[in-house]
């Protein structure tokens, strides 16, 4: 693949420790949201007590960071283990895919929703947002570049337009886990890669204008 598209490299992973408590907030986030649910909330649900907790995160905001920054690792983590010697490029990412969309349960979605939410009106949430969405992008095209020379997508794909198409499917898939609870995740999923297939091979850049290098 294409080094000046290397993805993000993933950073050291939490302690036990901070896993345990990232995990506890994130249930306490989607039962009450960011708003009502308090550091003793969160101190209850990880069965400690709020000043062992206070040693580890120094407010809620430091607990969404290190949420959101878990997440953005875990990612970073599977980009970088595309290989096309592993097979189809687009077979790998539809499974890391489902991994994140469908295998994950439905309170990453509704945890995913209160970010963006948060993210409209606070610049540090943003920018949370925006290195997670970098890691993604970095990881995107990198694979997006291997699958392009080995032939399995075209050569001039449009890969601004794929991107930008890609990533708007899997935010609207987000937003309707998250808000209906008659949705089906795994049936969506599969309209979902089918798209992904298809606009593949149609978001190709006009006649005329050259390969993305």
């Amino acid at each position: 693949m294409s080094s000046h598209l290397a993805p993000v490299a993933p950073e050291r992973p939490p302690s036990e420790r901070q896993t345990r408590i990232l995990d506890a907030a994130e249930r306490v986030f989607a039962r009450a949201g960011f708003h009502a649910a308090t550091m003793q909330d969160v101190a209850s649900e990880a069965g400690m007590s709020p000043g062992n907790l206070y040693r580890y995160f120094a407010s809620k905001d430091a607990i969404i960071a290190g949420m959101a920054e878990r997440d953005r690792t875990l990612i970073a983590a599977d980009f970088a283990d595309l290989d096309p010697a592993k097979g189809s490029v687009l077979d790998q990412l539809e499974t890391l895919g489902r991994k994140h969309l469908v295998e994950e349960p439905r309170e990453k979605s509704v945890i995913c929703m209160q970010i963006w939410a948060e993210a409209a009106r606070n610049p540090q949430m943003a920018q949370m947002c925006a290195a997670i969405d970098g890691t993604v992008v970095g990881g995107l095209g990198y694979a997006i570049a291997g699958a392009k020379a080995s032939g399995e997508l075209p050569a001039n794909l449009d890969d601004a337009r794929f991107l930008q198409a890609v990533f708007m499917m899997a935010d609207g898939f987000f937003c309707r886990r998250a808000t209906d609870p008659s949705f089906d995740p795994a049936m969506a999923a599969e309209t979902l890669f089918r798209a992904m297939r298809g606009l593949a091979q149609v978001l190709v850049l006009p006649s005329g204008q050259g390969a993305t290098p």
